[in-house]
């Protein structure tokens, strides 16, 4: 990964390990994730089209655990993406949400 790629996703790699920001809360609510920060704002995984079940995936396969690598190959077994795609997006998608304080590294 280069410089670019890496300042663009906030210093998150492959080998990050996400987990939920300790002062945040994520539930799921009606079949749906939501996130509450300290900042009292709530956070859903909806984009223009509507609720993004591959950002729902995302974040129900955050765990502190895992690492975006192995949160990247599981979208690829589950979801018809490239591993590119998946790669991309997800560093993106995590990176915004360590940003909004849901996650945190």
């Amino acid at each position: 990964m280069g410089k670019t790629e890496t300042s663009a996703t906030g210093g998150i790699t492959l080998q990050t390990v996400p987990r939920v920001h300790d002062e945040a809360a994520m539930r799921q609510v009606g079949g749906r994730w939501v996130a509450a920060t300290s900042d009292d704002r709530l956070h859903t995984f909806a984009g223009p089209e509507g609720v993004s079940d591959v950002a729902e995936r995302i974040v129900s396969l955050v765990d502190g655990e895992r690492t975006v690598a192995e949160i990247v190959q599981r979208l690829i077994e589950e979801f018809e993406v490239s591993s590119e795609v998946a790669e991309a997006d997800t560093l993106q998608f995590i990176s915004e949400l360590v940003h909004k304080q849901v996650l945190s590294t």
